[in-house]
């Protein structure tokens, strides 16, 4: 099922709990985790890492107390004792203020009500102490691996080249075309969550310029993701538009949508690390990808049709996508892997039948209902191929390779410790 809804009611559904969903303290932290990103306006590629750190911190903490399943990264016993409760909301709060520490203020605030929360002497009984110091100190180990993992490294900039095929910037008000260069280079070499190397799942090369598997993916493009396209129908546009602003906080709103009630404390703290650590390392994956094989984007590739030697291809130097690209290189997909790596995890471990809303505070005035997580991630695909700022090719391979990552996360990490007796995951 998709459908179109008006903005006024369904902001509140998105952001709702639905009646098989609750809160608790890993679902509140997410939300104030969502809350801080949106208030600090942090760049959408750099959300996962951010998700991740935060989730698998909460995740350790809560399991050190719980030993429901394998840890993730901190492997010691938590102190006797000690309060799952407080334990997830000091992880949460400890790498929040590392990651944003501009916000300090305000997250001792929410700290605070979080701890009021908890039963027990106003949340200053021995059990809760126990719990923040747990939680504390496993953020602060993860804070630590988490900050030699080449995020901050500086590297030499991208400019790409003039051969037919290499990506270059497109065109800005402030910039000449190809004068810019290619954005995050850093998450391409990026220490995974998850994955042994950053190379794990990359594509293999793009097709060839002269294929006929290329012509037909940039005839495709050429027409659907024109700016004025006469074939992109309204919701194909708007989908297009509400895709592009959707960033990985947004794709959390969803997780805290869905939740099941059944779920204990430690179930949400892994639900929401598995969802993450997928996401981070599918977007490492895709970053790797795009510096690896530099392919251009459909501006460049249309525009330039003529020197590719692909006479199935008829250039259009007037050609222009639906809005610019972002200004990195096209192969593969990272909406397709990221999105397909996420959806594919929820749809393992809760069933691919939900119903949930996708809504993006960068672009209120559209959203849409999917009934499964299996659909969203279909969409997406497409809704990069509409924009014009993707080929087929790059989405169905980054739909493909987000599923087997996920997969691979699932299959190695945050494992149960013991079999529940109806033998779900």
């Amino acid at each position: 099922m998709k459908n179109r809804t008006s903005s006024t009611c369904v902001i509140l559904v998105g952001l709702a709990f639905n009646a098989s969903s609750r809160a608790d303290m890993v679902t509140d932290w997410s939300a104030n985790l969502d809350q801080t990103i949106v208030t600090v306006k942090q760049a959408v590629p750099a959300q996962p890492r951010s998700l991740a750190i935060v989730h698998t911190a909460v995740f350790d903490a809560v399991n050190g107390i719980a030993g429901k399943y394998t840890p993730y990264f901190v492997t010691e016993n938590a102190p006797s004792g000690a309060r799952q409760e407080a334990a997830a909301a000091q992880a949460a709060y400890t790498t929040m203020v590392a990651l944003y520490p501009s916000q300090k203020s305000a997250l001792d605030a929410m700290l605070v009500d979080s701890l009021q929360t908890i039963p027990g002497d106003q949340g200053k009984s021995a059990s809760i102490a126990r719990g923040r110091a747990w939680g504390e100190h496993v953020a602060n180990l993860i804070l630590a691996w988490r900050s030699t993992d080449g995020f901050s490294a500086p590297l030499p900039p991208y400019y790409g080249g003039g051969a037919p095929g290499i990506w270059r910037s497109p065109p800005t008000a402030t910039a000449a075309d190809g004068t810019l260069p290619a954005l995050f280079p850093q998450l391409a070499v990026l220490t995974p969550f998850a994955m042994t190397r950053q190379s794990q799942f990359r594509p293999g090369q793009p097709p060839a310029l002269t294929s006929a598997e290329y012509a037909t993916d940039v005839n495709e493009v050429k027409a659907i993701g024109r700016f004025d396209s006469t074939v992109r129908t309204p919701d194909q546009t708007q989908l297009a538009l509400l895709w592009q602003a959707v960033g990985a906080v947004d794709e959390n709103r969803i997780v805290r949508s869905v939740v099941p009630s059944k779920n204990d404390l430690v179930d949400n703290a892994r639900l929401f690390a598995l969802v993450n650590v997928a996401a981070a390392d599918a977007l490492i994956a895709g970053f790797d990808s795009k510096y690896t094989y530099n392919l251009w984007r459909p501006y460049h590739a249309i525009r330039l049709a003529d020197t590719v030697g692909n006479t199935a291809i008829v250039a259009d130097p007037t050609w222009d996508s639906l809005f610019i690209a972002p200004r990195f290189q096209e192969y593969m997909s990272n909406h397709a892997v990221l999105t397909s790596s996420f959806m594919h995890v929820l749809s393992v471990l809760l069933g691919d039948e939900h119903t949930f809303t996708l809504t993006a505070p960068a672009y209120p005035s559209f959203t849409w209902t999917f009934s499964r997580f299996s659909d969203a991630a279909a969409q997406v695909k497409e809704a990069r191929i509409w924009a014009g700022i993707h080929f087929r090719n790059s989405c169905d391979i980054g739909g493909a390779q987000g599923v087997a990552l996920a997969d691979y996360v699932l299959n190695n990490f945050l494992l149960p410790l013991s079999q529940d007796a109806d033998g779900v995951r």
